[in-house]
C-alpha cells in the first residue's frame, strides 16, 4: 500500500463512520468532549498535527515525525530484517 492508498482508506473509513454512527457521535463531537475534560492536550495535538502535515517545523522538532520514527524503530528491532 501506498500513501496515496492510504489517504484514500482513511477518508473512506472517515466518510462511512460519519454516515452510520449513532446521533452525537461524530468525530468532531469526541474532539468537543476531549475539549472538555483535556483542552490542553487536545488543543496541542491538534497543532502537532497540523504543523506535521503542513511541513511547518523542521524535522527535528516535528514531534509527530520523531513519534513515528521511533516506534517504527522499536517495532522493527526484534525482526531481524531491513528494508
Amino acid at each position: 500500500m501506498n500513501a496515496k492508498q492510504a489517504w484514500a482508506l482513511m477518508a473512506a473509513g472517515v466518510l462511512s463512520y460519519e454516515i452510520l454512527c449513532k446521533d452525537g457521535q461524530l468525530l468532531s463531537e469526541g474532539v468537543d468532549e476531549w475539549l472538555v475534560s483535556r483542552p490542553l492536550l487536545t488543543r496541542a495535538t491538534i497543532a502537532a498535527l497540523a504543523l506535521h502535515l503542513g511541513n511547518a517545523v523542521p524535522e527535528r522538532y516535528d514531534v509527530v515525525s520523531l513519534g513515528f520514527r521511533t516506534m517504527r524503530r522499536m517495532c522493527l528491532c526484534g525482526h531481524g530484517s531491513s528494508r
